[in-house]
């Protein structure tokens, strides 16, 4: 067996599973990970938390094929992915709006592993493998669980990350579109225990960032973006090879927008049920938006939690 599965038996987790909607949850532990090319010296992977359903679909993850004219974009949830990829998938298709208009993200750019979430999506592997080629991959996964010929084949890829602040409150909010039944204070102190889908959220940046001889990998922020997305939409084109004229790059800054990413439905997902209290995939695309959502307690335990977590001063500017 290529992972460890390790029971959840924090009491929080235990008391509120029910309630929250998290019942499946389960922590799931890398065990062959020679292959990562890691700077980290003594490197163990940590457990990450996911559904049952993983237990399916490992094989299915660890041999799927890699391709060196694959594009991937990596991140830990709520990180601006859906951003990022929309600006990557027009840069590499020479800025084909109406292409990107007429298909939705999630069929140009498919979201690798999403069938380990849920037994109803089961078909995301397929889905990526009869892709014409060159594929646009999504995926959150750490480091340590990436396709086996990631680490050979090394195809082009995005990594995203952004404020531990910011993505505690847009994660709580997404998560309650979907099925997430409890409070946000609730969630909060979830998170920083590491029982949020994906978590932990501090060694998935960090690793990416520690990985050696990886020119295959862009990095790139959510508050960059929202301050400088002219000189993000310049490295993009440069690390693809690309180049367009100042007209045409004022169309895709203008495309990429906020209001205009929240008003396409092509890449503004909406939750068939509808989501539990009317917030939209989208909600504000702030930098800061979670001063005004976080009550100074909360703000006190989540930067309490990065102290913790990452002891480092240079790997604590990534969370800044």
């Amino acid at each position: 067996m290529s992972f460890e599965y390790i029971e959840i038996t924090d009491p929080l987790y235990v008391e509120n599973k029910e309630q929250t909607g998290e019942e499946n949850y389960i922590m799931v532990r890398a065990k062959q990970y020679k292959d990562v090319p890691i700077k980290i010296p003594n490197w163990v992977p940590q457990a990450h938390c996911f559904t049952t359903e993983f237990k399916r679909h490992e094989k299915e993850l660890l041999e799927a094929e890699v391709y060196p004219d694959d594009v991937w974009v990596l991140s830990y949830p709520k990180s601006g992915t859906t951003w990022i990829q929309e600006m990557a998938w027009l840069i590499c298709n020479d800025l084909n709006f109406e292409a990107a208009r007429a298909k939705k993200i999630s069929a140009r750019f498919p979201f690798l592993e999403i069938g380990l979430q849920s037994a109803a999506l089961h078909f995301s592997f397929k889905d990526v493998k009869d892709m014409p080629r060159p594929r646009f991959i999504k995926s959150h996964l750490p480091v340590s669980m990436l396709p086996k010929r990631y680490w050979e084949v090394k195809p082009k890829t995005i990594h995203i990350r952004r404020n531990p602040k910011s993505v505690a409150v847009s994660y709580f909010y997404h998560s309650q579109g979907i099925h997430y039944r409890g409070s946000m204070d609730t969630f909060l102190r979830s998170f920083v225990r590491e029982h949020q889908f994906y978590s932990p959220y501090h060694a998935h940046v960090i690793e990416y960032h520690e990985l050696r001889d990886c020119d295959n990998i862009l990095h790139v922020s959510f508050e960059e973006m929202k301050r400088y997305l002219p000189s993000v939409v310049r490295k993009v084109c440069q690390f693809f090879g690309k180049s367009y004229s100042k007209a045409e790059l004022e169309l895709l800054y203008q495309h990429v927008s906020f209001k205009s990413m929240r008003d396409n439905p092509a890449v503004n997902f909406e939750n068939p049920k509808g989501p539990t209290k009317g917030e939209p995939f989208m909600r504000k695309g702030e930098a800061d938006g979670w001063k005004k959502e976080l009550t100074p307690e909360q703000i006190h335990m989540l930067d309490e939690w990065t102290k913790e977590r990452v002891p480092n001063p240079e790997h604590r500017k990534l969370f800044e």
